[in-house]
């Protein structure tokens, strides 16, 4: 299937991308068909696909993709381009020509195509990443079209994470391999089985790891790098941010059954309490 072509295409993302980063996607202006023809399943959640248009088949929608996965959206209006974060990775389409790069690698994909703001590819350009796929289904008995997506972020422990954000009212925090808390924050090599971790921006002092310790770990060793850690936000807002130090102060770390979180934020108590209801769900 060769790529579809884009109709009115500069009127239509004048009108309905040029938006900043991060921002949600522009109502669909009323002359567009709004029935998209898909249901879309990400990580075992429905995505809602309400009020954006119809697309051809096989299509999905860019930007809810990767707002749904936790990634971000960005409407380059200098460069007329849309990049699309989706963990690592970022596919940029180049509208002038419909060209697609994945990690600043071209790419053929099947189909693209813009329809009132709202920017659309075939499944294909999700192929050969990393813990990604992607299963269609059969037809549901509305005659809908059912697809089933899954990213790093079906993990148990990512999805725990994240709800600790939320429940926690957490800043946007960058995610962080076990790599990078023994480069940057001094926790020994192997201490963990499997981790995630989403450290602040600057302004924040808001933290949360989650891990599995491995067999043999020192927690001991561990405890004192992350104590070390968090002696050092508490130096920095001592003096700058100053309402951010008492979340600083009753950082909580906690080991059970093997897991350990470590967290700095505000309502610390329901992070705490999502973290046990998880661990005692492990068995």
């Amino acid at each position: 299937m060769k790529k579809i072509a884009s109709l009115a295409l500069t009127a239509a993302l004048a009108g309905s991308l040029a938006v900043p980063a991060l921002a949600a996607e522009t109502p669909v202006l009323i002359s567009a068909p709004v029935d998209f023809a898909t249901q879309i399943t990400l990580n075992g959640e429905a995505v809602d696909t309400a009020g954006i248009p119809a697309a051809a088949e096989g299509l999905l929608p860019m930007r809810l993709l990767a707002e749904a996965d936790h990634g971000s959206a960005y409407w380059d209006e200098e460069n007329n381009e849309g990049w699309f974060y989706f963990g690592d990775n970022r596919v940029v389409i180049k509208f002038a020509d419909n060209s697609v790069t994945v990690n600043d690698v071209a790419v053929d994909v099947d189909a693209v195509d813009v329809i009132a703001g709202v920017t659309y590819m075939s499944a294909d350009v999700f192929e050969g990443w990393e813990g990604y796929t992607v299963a269609w289904g059969d037809p549901t008995a509305e005659g809908f079209q059912s697809v089933s997506i899954t990213t790093p972020n079906n993990d148990p422990a990512v999805k725990l994470a994240y709800e600790i954000q939320e429940l926690c009212s957490m800043g946007f925090g960058m995610q962080a391999d076990e790599q990078t808390l023994t480069d940057a924050y001094g926790v020994p090599a192997g201490s963990f089985e499997q981790v995630t971790a989403f450290f602040p921006m600057i302004t924040s002092p808001d933290t949360v790891i989650i891990g599995k310790l491995a067999e043999g770990a020192d927690q001991a060793a561990v405890e004192a790098a992350l104590e070390t850690y968090r002696q050092g936000q508490e130096d920095t807002f001592s003096w700058y941010l100053t309402q951010n130090l008492p979340k600083v102060q009753d950082a909580r770390l906690v080991v059970e059954n093997g897991w350990l979180l470590f967290l700095i934020a505000d309502n610390a108590d329901a992070g705490v309490e999502a973290f046990q209801a998880f661990v005692e769900a492990q068995g």
